[in-house]
């Protein structure tokens, strides 16, 4: 998990330096006391002038805070700096509050492509796959974090993994296992061009076989729910695991067979 953490705070490191508005006012979640919220709106301000363990820490503790640290983190997505924005999506990506949705979604209109990438994947992580081509794109990404932190959303929400390895050397192997990713997406939206123009571009005349790779294999022939569950075999749901995001907190270790998620975060 450190590994997605610590990627998540390299994506997020590249903002400059910028003030923090305060917490809102906002009834839908639980609110803090006088002292908790001062502390709250104190974390979320340092967040410019952090970076990688101490960053990575800092959302920690605004993610273990849980509901009561939500307004502050909606309301830090239209701060002025998009270091701030960016780690605010992250942690509300760990806090999983379906609430959160809309304000997420409004983010995805950001111009600065690393908050955009993050919204995107907290988006899917709740179960918003409407975003997925997003990530999808970003498996191509010269970045082993994002590629890493990415996928994991993806798996996480779907159940597939398609054979994809973002530390796969052979780059011929890499985009046929994104281009499987793709067509997986133009099979579920019915829009084969998002598959097709990828195809032609990289010329790969290997047509994919079926999803591969599932993480967690549908029972009897049923497919994940929407919000990223798989049934099991006594008929309940089993909850994806959460990963951290992908345009955020962390150093990036040196590659490894199975990579331990952090944050992606400055210098």
């Amino acid at each position: 998990m450190r590994i997605a953490a610590l990627g998540a705070t390299l994506l997020i490191a590249f903002a400059s330096c910028s003030t923090t508005s305060s917490a809102p006012t906002d009834s839908t979640y639980q609110q803090p006391n006088s002292l908790m919220g001062g502390e709250i709106t104190r974390r979320v301000e340092q967040i410019p002038f952090q970076h990688r363990e101490e960053l990575l820490q800092n959302l920690m503790w605004l993610a273990q805070a849980g509901e009561q640290s939500i307004p502050a983190l909606v309301g830090a997505l239209r701060n002025e700096n998009p270091k701030v924005r960016s780690s605010a999506a992250w942690v509300l990506g760990r806090l999983r509050d379906r609430r959160t949705i809309p304000n997420l979604q409004a983010a995805m209109h950001d111009s600065d492509p690393t908050v955009k990438l993050e919204c995107a994947r907290t988006l899917v992580l709740l179960g918003d796959l409407a975003h997925s081509p997003a990530l999808i794109e970003a498996l191509d990404s010269d970045r082993k974090e994002v590629r890493y932190l990415c996928h994991e959303a993806l798996k996480t929400a779907t159940g597939h993994d398609f054979g994809y390895d973002h530390l796969n050397a052979n780059k011929d192997q890499m985009q046929v296992s994104v281009l499987r990713w793709r067509q997986w997406w133009s099979e579920y939206t019915g829009d084969p061009v998002f598959a097709a123009s990828y195809q032609a571009k990289h010329n790969i005349t290997i047509t994919p076989a079926a999803p591969a790779g599932e993480t967690q294999p549908p029972v009897d022939g049923q497919q994940p729910e929407p919000n990223g569950t798989v049934p099991n075999t006594n008929g309940q749901t089993v909850e994806p695991v959460q990963n951290p995001p992908a345009g955020q907190v962390v150093p990036v270790p040196a590659p490894m067979p199975t990579p331990t998620p952090r944050p992606n975060g400055g210098n």
